[in-house]
């Protein structure tokens, strides 16, 4: 027999977790399912990502320029942004709704957007932080982007300009004021900003914590639960299909990351998010190195310290489901902690991490009910900021469950806006 739940969250990442938490912590009577035997298990989606709290993030992904760099990377397995070409007609739309994304305005309009989702979320985060922050290496002290080239340099300039004029706060470093907060650095800079509002935490232990709230606040977290369907149920409800047994809920959160479009396709919806593969490196961490996070903007490396562990992550891959760990993605990140850190990189290595990220075309997450489906929302699409943002998304699917106004305008992410 089909078991009874009201709101039933679909997936146990950052999103997932914090959409239980804020559910429960709203009195509402959650489940949570996670199709992995842990909340974040290795293999999750997030498990280890480079842990950033970003509020300066305020370029969408779909910035202007930005395919085309992106194709002229397409040939070198090794760069930042590499899209594998293989005969997908997903992909194919997928990159002409990006294409009609890329352009100055519709980049204009989406930063504001992500401005409101980012503020909101820094004072959630914040606040759950003031309640056992330190259990997932909680810190609210800032990054520093750091740049060799002079030319990239004067462009991060630019787009820091740009982001002040929504009220990130962004400072000109000059090269002696970067070696003073990271005495290990080499080679020449030719300058850095510093994101003073900007943190990190481990998001493992941070997914944990937050389904560690939801079930002190009474919410049932379910592990092992894989979701294969979802079908109508009598008196409006939702039928999930599970590997463990139906579950009947008055309400579905889908919040599974990249794994979202294949169950919203049960829903006659075609959503637009490819997964985009994403690596990290764990290091042991250098004595000198300071609770800061540093992007190295000329690799697109992140450094995060971690406890003992310095996580080296970022490349976005385009290549499917194809979960293969191209070595010499692995390699171009320790190179660079090598070059401009003098991390060595042949030295003792602690994990290889890859893990899909929910890329949507406009670089918007998508949150709302499913049309026609006025049951199922959807959580999903935060490409890479579902650790930053996964509070505010919690926060806004708790309202859109409990039929109150929503704190924030949803239009911008509705699921509607694709087709």
């Amino acid at each position: 027999m089909s078991q009874r739940c009201d709101v039933l969250v679909v997936g146990g990442g950052p999103v997932g977790a914090c959409a239980a938490q804020a559910l429960a912590a709203d009195g509402a009577s959650v489940t949570l399912i996670e199709k992995e035997a842990e909340v974040c298990p290795p293999v999750c989606g997030a498990h280890a990502n480079c842990g950033l709290l970003v509020p300066s993030d305020v370029t969408p992904l779909a910035a202007p320029g930005a395919l085309g760099q992106g194709l002229r990377w397409m040939l070198d397995s090794a760069s930042p942004f590499y899209i594998a070409p293989r005969p997908s007609g997903a992909l194919l739309r997928w990159l002409w709704m990006y294409r009609s994304a890329a352009t100055p305005a519709r980049a204009r309009a989406a930063a504001p957007v992500l401005h409101a989702l980012h503020a909101a979320s820094v004072a959630l985060h914040d606040a759950l932080a003031s309640d056992g922050g330190e259990r997932w290496l909680f810190h609210h002290d800032g990054l520093v982007q750091a740049y060799e080239a002079p030319a990239a340099m004067d462009q991060a300039a630019r787009g820091a300009e740009a982001a002040r004029e929504l009220g990130v706060r962004a400072d000109v470093l000059g090269p002696a004021d970067v070696r003073a907060r990271f005495p290990g650095l080499r080679g020449e800079l030719a300058g850095a900003l510093y994101f003073a509002d900007d943190g990190h935490m481990d998001p493992a232990l941070f997914t944990r914590a937050m389904a560690d709230k939801a079930m002190a606040a009474g919410a049932e977290v379910r592990r092992g639960t894989e979701a294969i369907a979802l079908e109508p149920a009598a008196a409006g409800a939702v039928t999930v299909v599970t590997t463990r047994g139906d579950l009947v809920a008055d309400q579905v959160v889908l919040a599974a990351g990249a794994w979202t479009p294949a169950l919203a396709k049960g829903l006659g919806l075609a959503l637009p998010v490819e997964p985009a593969k994403g690596y990290s490196v764990d290091v042991d961490r250098p004595a000198d190195f300071p609770d800061l996070p540093l992007y190295l903007g000329d690799a697109h490396c992140v450094l995060t310290p971690l406890g003992d562990a310095l996580r080296l992550g970022s490349t976005l891959e385009l290549s499917g489901w194809d979960m293969t760990i191209r070595r010499q993605r692995v390699a171009g990140l320790r190179r660079a902690a090598q070059r401009v850190m003098g991390i060595p990189d042949d030295g003792p290595l602690r994990q290889i991490w890859r893990g899909p990220r929910p890329l949507t075309p406009d670089g918007l997450p998508v949150v709302g009910r499913v049309p026609r489906r006025e049951r199922v929302i959807l959580a999903t699409g935060h490409c890479m900021l579902g650790l930053s943002l996964g509070p505010i998304t919690g926060k806004l699917v708790a309202e859109l469950a409990g039929g109150r106004a929503p704190s924030l305008d949803l239009a911008p992410l509705s699921p509607s806006r694709f087709a």
